[in-house]
C-alpha cells in the first residue's frame, strides 16, 4: 500500500480492495473493484488540486461552489453511464459526512435516484389493432336500436351497450373494476352537485384467527353483522364512477328496463359482464373476432390515450390506484356535513395513567403461555356459554386479582383487553368480546412467548421494543395477516406508551408488512373550524399557538409528523422586510428526524403555498429567537416547551389535540394527524390540473362557514407561480412539482396513495368529451319512448327544437333518477355543525400542564441571576424575566426564594444536600457565559444535561405534581422524607429506617419506578445473610435480588442494630455504574417539585447523612 493511500480520509468510505481467493471469479470481482478505487481515488485528487485538505480531510474547508458544480460536470460526463449513479452518490456522501463531521462548508448537491422505467403501455401492435375497435366505435357512436329484442335479451343488450360505453370513454379500462360493476348497478346512482355517479366497492374481510375449537367464520360473520355503516367503510376501498351524459342516458334506460336488477343465469346469479358485452357487440358487429374483455380493454386503452390525458388514462387503467373518498368523507367535503355518534369516547385517556408493572414472574415461559391460554378462556367461557361484556370484565379483573402467577407481559395484555372492553378501540366506542379475543388472539401468544428474552419490560428501549415485534412480526407466517399484526401491535404499543411510559418507535417502517391506504382528508371548512377550536379552547396560550402552526403545516405544506415535530429555528428562512427573496421551509434530516428518502429533503415555498399564514410562522419564529440566552438557537426545536429547547414535544401536546380538534369539528373519529398530507396532495393536484381557476375546484367546497375562500390563491395561476407552463398549456412537470413537495422520489407514490379525488377529474373530463348533440332517431334509442310521435310530444312539451345536446336532455329528466338513488347508509347520522358546547380540548393539558416546564423554571432563574450580574435590582430583573418567559410575577418571586432557601441546604454534617461544593466560586461565571448550556444556579441545582434524561425529567416533575394534587399529605411525606436525606455528592439515599424508606419508595410510584430500586445494606462481617435480607424485603417489599449486603465501613465492625444500614439506590441498570440517568432525572424532578410546592423546610439543615 503507497503513501497516498494513508492520506484518504476515512470519511471518504474508500480504502484498497483486498483479493481473499485465487478463483477465477474473485479474480474478476477483484479486478472491477481495483478499477472502481482507481476511478475514485483520480476523482478525489483532482479535487484536492482545487481545495487542498479535502482528500485527506482537514478540518473548517471553504470549497467555492464553481469548484464543486465544475466536478459534477465533469464526472457526468466522463463517467459510464452504468456507474454514474454510485459515483455520483459517493461523492455526495463523502461530502456530507465532511460537512457534518469536518465543518465543510460546501454546496452539496442532491443524490442521484433512479427509478425502473415501466414498458410503455401503447406500442406498435396496439395501434394495429386499432382498426377492428374504430369498426366497433362506428357501429356504437351510430346510437342503434334493439333490434326486435324483448324481455331477457333486451336487458343484456341494454346493459351491455352502456358497458361498452364505460369503456369507449375510457372511465373504465381494468377487468376488476368492471366486474364490480353489477354491485353497483344494483345499490342505484348518487345524484351530486349536478354529478352522476355510482360507487364500485371492494370490501376487505375481517381477519380471522382460528385459535380454538369454535367456528372462527361465524365469530366473523357475527363481527360483521354488527357493524356500522361507519366501521364497514373503514374495511372497504371505493371507486367513483362519474358518468358523461351519454352513459348517463345509456344507464337510465338500463335501470327503466330493468328495475334496477342485473340480469340473471338460470342458476339466479348474476350474469357475467362479459356476457352482456359480448351479446352487444354481436348485434351491432356480427364480424367483431373478439376473443376476450381484456383484448378489448387493451383497444380501448389505446384508444383513450389519444384524446385523455395520460394520467386519466393510467388511473382508470389500475386497481387501487388514487382511492375515492370514503362516503363519509365524500359528504363531509360536498354537503358540509358532520357526523354523530361516531366518536369514540375518550374520557378515560388521561395525560398520564397511573399503572404500576408488576414484579416480573420467576415461572418459565411454558408457565405463562399457559396464563395466556387462561386469559383467553376468560373472554370466551360463562356459566351461559358465550361470555357477556360484563362476564368478560369480571373474569380479566379476576385473573389480575392473581398477580404472582401472572408476569409482566401476560399482566400487561390483560389490562390492555380490559381497556379495549371498557372504552374501544381506534374507531369503535365498545367493542364486543369476541372481537377482543380476537385481537388478543392476534399477537398475544407470539408476545409472550418472545418476550421472555426481555429482562424488564419497563426498562426495555425502543430497539428492544422493535427487535420484539419485529420477531412477532416474522412468525406471522400468512402474509395476508401481516399487516392485521402489525396493527394490534401498534394499538398495544400505544397502550403500553400511556401506562408504562414505553418509548416511541416507528413500527409503520417495519419492512414487508403490506399496508391498506388509509382514505381520508380534511375539507377547507373542517380546517378552519379546527384551528378556532384550538384557538378558542382553555389551553395555555403557547400550546395553542404550536398546535396551531402544526395543523396549518399539515394542511398547506403537507408535513408528514416527524418532519413538523424536529423542524428547527433554522430551517424557517427569510429576510425581515423583503418582498423580493421569498419565504421558505426547509425540510431536511437532523439530530431528531433522519427523513424518509433523500427526496424527504425539500424547500416548500411560505409565499405560495400559505401566503396569508406565513406572517404567524415567522412571528413564532421570532418569539422563539428571543426565547433563550444562547447563541445556539437556530439549532433549537421550533416546536418545543419554553425553555426545553432541545426536547421533543410530546405527541399528547403536539399532536393529539389537533387530531382531537379534527376529529370533533368533522364527526369522524378515524382523522388523524396525516390525513392533512392527503389533503395537501389531493386539492393541490387539482389546483395544478385546472385549466382555469375553480374548474375542477367548485367554490361551495372551499368555503368555511363564514362564506370565506379557505384555500390560498384561489384566483391565480399557480403553475406559473411555480415557474410551470400556464394551467392551459398541458405540462407533466406539474405532477412532479407535487411530488417534490411532496418528499416523493416520482408522482407515481403522489398520485397513487396520497390523491383521493381523480374520480372527480376524470368525470369531469369525460363529462365535456361525451356531451353530444343527439339527432332525433338518436334520442328514440336512447330514451324509453316506444315512437317517434311521443318523443316529438315530449319534446314539444319542453320546447326542445332540432338536434339536443345530451346534457340538456338530462336536465329534463331528474325526476327519473329517483326510484333508482342508491341508500344513504348514514342519512341519519348527519347534521349541520355547530361549535361543541364544552371544548374537549379544554382539559386535556389541564392536569400535566397547568404548571410551566422544570427547565421552564429554571430558565427563568437563570436569567435573574444573568440580570442580577449585570447589575439590574432583583425586583426589575423578576418583572423582566416574567415578561419574557410569561410568567406571573408573583409566583416567580415565591420560586426565587424557594430556590435560594433550598440551595443552601446543608447535611448536619454540612455536606451540601443540593449544590455542588466545587462549583460555588465558579459560579458566576457560569451562570452569564452563553457557552455553558445549564449550570448550576444560586437558586437551582443544575438539570441532568443529556436530551433523553432532560425529557424524562418533565415527564416526572409533572406526575409529581399530579400526584401532590390527588393525595397532598402522603406526596409532601414523601418529598419532606426525600428532601431531608438527599445529600448532592453521593448516588444513593440514607435512610434511618424501613419506614422512611417505603415513604420514598411511594415517591417513585406515581414516577412508574417503584422496582427499579436497590437496598445496599451495611452489615457485620458475620450477619446472616439470609435473616437480613428477608428482614428488609418483608419491611419494603423489595425482592431479595435486589438487597445486597457489603461490609460495614464503621471501625468496630459493628453496627447498631443487627440487620445493617440501609442506603436506597435508585436504578434501572447496576448501581455500580458511573452514570445513573434515573437517579439524576428523580433528584432534579424532586427538587423542582419540592421548589414550586414551597417544601423548604423550617430550617436550612438536614437530617444527618
Amino acid at each position: 500500500m503507497s503513501d497516498s493511500d494513508h492520506a484518504i480520509w476515512s470519511g471518504w468510505k474508500l480504502s484498497p480492495p483486498k483479493k481473499s481467493t485465487s478463483d477465477g471469479q474473485e479474480a474478476r470481482r477483484y479486478q472491477r473493484a481495483c478499477e472502481r478505487y482507481q476511478r475514485w481515488k483520480a476523482i478525489l485528487a483532482s479535487l484536492e488540486q482545487q481545495v487542498t485538505g479535502i482528500m485527506s480531510g482537514q478540518r473548517d474547508i471553504v470549497m467555492p461552489d464553481a469548484v464543486i458544480a465544475a466536478a459534477f460536470d465533469a464526472l457526468h460526463q466522463q463517467a459510464p453511464p452504468s456507474t454514474l449513479k454510485i459515483t455520483h452518490n459517493f461523492l455526495v456522501k463523502g461530502l456530507e459526512r465532511g460537512s457534518q463531521q469536518l465543518n465543510w462548508t460546501v454546496a452539496i448537491p442532491s443524490p442521484l435516484v433512479t427509478v425502473d422505467r415501466e414498458p410503455p403501455a401503447v406500442t406498435t401492435e396496439s395501434f394495429a389493432e386499432l382498426h377492428s375497435w374504430d369498426e366497433l366505435v362506428e357501429a356504437h357512436d351510430a346510437f342503434p336500436s334493439a333490434p326486435g329484442l324483448i324481455g331477457h335479451d333486451l336487458r343484456k343488450w341494454l346493459i351491455g351497450r352502456w358497458l361498452f360505453q364505460l369503456i369507449r370513454e375510457g372511465a373504465v379500462l381494468h377487468k376488476r373494476h368492471l366486474e364490480q360493476v353489477p354491485d353497483a348497478f344494483e345499490k342505484g346512482v348518487t345524484l351530486t352537485n349536478g354529478a352522476v355517479f355510482i360507487t364500485l366497492e371492494e370490501g376487505a374481510p375481517l381477519p380471522i384467527e382460528n385459535d380454538d375449537d369454535q367456528a372462527a367464520d361465524d365469530k366473523a360473520s357475527a363481527d360483521q353483522s354488527s357493524e356500522t355503516p361507519f366501521e364497514k367503510e373503514q374495511r372497504v376501498c371505493y371507486r367513483r364512477l362519474f358518468l358523461s351524459p351519454t352513459s348517463q342516458l345509456m344507464l337510465l334506460r338500463a335501470y327503466q328496463e330493468t328495475d334496477s336488477a342485473w340480469p340473471r343465469t338460470a342458476a339466479k346469479s348474476r350474469l357475467p359482464v362479459a356476457q352482456c358485452l359480448m351479446f352487444y357487440l354481436k348485434h351491432i358487429d356480427d364480424g367483431a373476432s373478439l376473443k376476450s374483455i381484456s383484448e378489448l380493454l387493451s383497444m380501448a386503452y389505446t384508444a383513450s390515450s389519444f384524446d385523455k390525458p395520460p394520467l386519466l388514462n393510467h388511473y382508470a387503467s389500475r386497481a387501487n390506484v388514487a382511492q375515492s373518498l370514503r362516503p363519509s368523507s365524500w359528504q363531509r367535503l360536498t354537503q358540509r356535513h358532520v357526523l354523530t355518534d361516531t366518536l369514540a369516547d375518550s374520557s378515560g385517556n388521561d395525560v398520564y395513567l397511573e399503572f404500576q408493572t408488576p414484579a416480573p414472574s420467576q415461572a418459565p415461559p411454558s408457565d405463562q403461555l399457559k396464563q395466556f391460554r387462561q386469559l383467553q378462556r376468560g373472554l370466551s367461557s360463562s356459566l351461559g356459554g358465550r361470555a357477556t361484556r360484563h362476564e368478560a370484565i369480571s373474569n380479566v379483573e379476576t385473573f389480575l386479582s392473581i398477580s404472582s402467577r401472572n408476569g409482566a407481559m401476560v399482566t400487561l395484555l390483560a389490562r390492555w383487553c380490559l381497556k379495549l372492553l371498557q372504552k374501544g378501540g381506534r374507531v369503535k366506542s365498545k367493542l364486543a368480546v369476541s372481537s377482543v379475543k380476537r385481537y388478543l388472539s392476534a399477537i398475544g401468544r407470539s408476545l409472550v412467548a418472545q418476550s421472555s428474552a426481555l429482562d424488564e419490560l419497563q426498562t426495555a428501549s425502543a430497539d428492544q421494543w422493535e427487535a420484539l415485534y419485529e420477531n412477532v412480526l416474522n412468525s406471522v407466517k400468512p402474509d395476508v395477516e401481516r399487516a392485521t399484526v402489525q396493527n394490534r401491535l401498534c394499538d398495544f404499543h400505544h397502550f403500553l406508551m400511556d401506562t408504562i411510559a414505553a418509548p416511541s418507535i416507528d413500527l409503520e417502517g417495519v419492512p414487508g408488512a403490506k399496508k391498506r391506504v388509509d382514505v381520508n382528508i380534511v375539507t377547507p371548512a373542517e380546517f378552519r373550524r379546527a384551528i378556532d377550536l384550538i384557538d378558542d379552547s382553555t389551553q395555555p396560550e403557547r400550546f395553542r399557538t404550536i398546535q396551531k402552526l402544526a395543523l396549518i403545516l399539515g394542511y398547506r405544506l403537507g408535513l408528514r409528523r416527524s418532519e413538523c415535530a424536529g423542524l428547527l429555528v433554522r430551517d424557517v428562512v427569510y429576510i425581515e422586510g423583503s418582498d423580493t427573496f421569498p419565504s421558505e421551509l426547509i425540510i431536511r434530516a437532523n439530530t431528531y428526524r433522519r427523513g424518509k428518502s433523500y427526496a424527504a429533503t425539500r424547500r416548500l415555498p411560505l409565499w405560495l403555498l400559505m401566503p396569508d399564514e406565513q406572517a404567524q410562522l415567522i412571528a413564532w419564529v421570532k418569539r422563539r429567537q428571543g426565547e433563550t440566552a444562547t447563541q445556539q438557537i437556530n439549532k433549537q426545536l421550533l416546536f418545543c416547551s419554553s425553555g426545553s429547547g432541545y426536547l421533543l414535544l410530546d405527541d399528547k401536546v403536539l399532536f393529539q389535540p389537533v387530531q382531537t380538534a379534527l376529529r370533533t369539528v368533522s364527526g369522524d373519529p378515524s382523522l388523524r394527524y396525516h390525513h392533512l398530507r392527503h389533503s395537501f396532495v389531493t386539492f393541490t393536484l387539482l389546483r395544478l390540473l385546472e385549466r382555469s381557476p375553480c374548474e375542477l375546484l367548485p367554490t361551495a367546497w372551499l368555503r368555511d362557514d363564514h362564506g370565506d375562500i379557505a384555500l390560498p390563491n384561489i384566483n391565480a395561476d399557480i403553475s406559473v407561480l411555480a415557474g410551470l407552463a400556464p394551467q392551459d398549456r398541458p405540462s407533466r412537470k406539474r405532477l412532479w412539482q407535487l411530488a417534490l413537495w411532496a418528499g416523493h422520489a416520482s408522482p407515481e407514490e403522489t398520485l397513487s396513495t396520497y390523491s383521493h379525488l381523480l374520480d372527480w377529474v376524470l368525470g369531469h373530463t369525460t363529462f365535456r368529451h361525451y356531451n353530444p348533440m343527439l339527432r332525433l332517431e338518436h334520442q328514440l334509442a336512447l330514451l324509453s319512448f316506444q315512437t317517434k310521435t311521443a318523443l316529438t310530444s315530449w319534446r314539444n312539451r319542453r320546447d326542445l327544437i332540432g338536434k339536443t345536446q345530451a346534457s340538456e336532455l338530462l336536465s329534463h329528466l331528474q325526476t327519473e333518477w329517483q326510484p333508482f338513488i342508491a341508500d344513504d347508509l348514514l342519512k341519519n347520522a348527519w347534521r349541520t355543525y355547530q361549535p361543541p358546547a364544552v371544548n374537549p380540548l379544554d382539559n386535556s393539558l389541564e392536569s400535566s400542564f397547568n404548571w410551566p416546564e422544570a427547565t421552564t423554571i429554571y430558565q427563568s432563574l437563570r436569567l435573574i441571576e444573568q440580570q442580577e450580574a449585570r447589575g439590574e435590582p432583583l425586583d426589575k430583573a423578576i418583572q423582566q424575566t416574567a415578561k419574557r418567559f410569561a410568567l406571573e410575577e408573583e409566583p416567580l418571586r415565591q420560586w426565587v426564594a424557594n430556590g435560594e432557601r433550598l440551595m443552601q441546604r446543608k447535611t448536619r454534617r454540612t455536606n451540601q444536600q443540593f449544590s455542588r461544593e466545587a462549583n460555588r466560586y465558579d459560579r458566576q461565571r457560569r451562570v452569564t457565559s452563553t457557552h455553558v448550556y445549564m449550570p448550576e444556579l444560586y437558586r437551582c441545582m443544575a438539570p441532568p444535561v443529556k436530551p433523553n434524561v432532560l425529557k424524562e425529567t418533565g415527564q416526572f416533575f409533572h406526575r409529581l405534581l399530579d400526584w401532590h394534587q390527588k393525595e397532598p399529605s402522603k406526596a409532601e411525606e414523601s418529598l419532606t422524607t426525600l428532601r431531608n436525606h438527599i445529600q448532592r455528592s453521593t448516588g444513593h439515599i440514607v435512610l434511618p429506617d424501613a419506614d422512611a424508606i417505603n415513604r420514598v419508595r411511594e415517591l417513585l410510584r406515581p414516577l412508574r419506578c417503584f422496582q427499579h430500586t436497590y437496598l445496599v445494606v451495611e452489615v457485620t462481617v458475620n450477619a446472616e445473610a439470609k435473616r437480613v435480607k428477608q428482614h428488609w424485603s418483608n419491611a419494603t417489599n423489595i425482592p431479595h435480588p435486589r438487597i445486597e449486603l457489603i461490609p460495614t465501613p464503621s471501625p468496630s465492625g459493628h453496627t447498631r442494630y443487627w440487620y445493617g444500614n440501609a442506603h436506597l439506590k435508585i436504578t434501572r441498570d447496576s448501581y455500580k455504574k458511573a452514570e445513573q440517568p434515573l437517579w439524576e432525572a428523580v433528584r432534579f424532578a424532586a427538587f423542582m417539585a419540592m421548589l414550586v410546592l414551597g417544601l423548604c423546610g423550617d430550617d436550612a439543615a438536614g437530617d444527618d447523612t
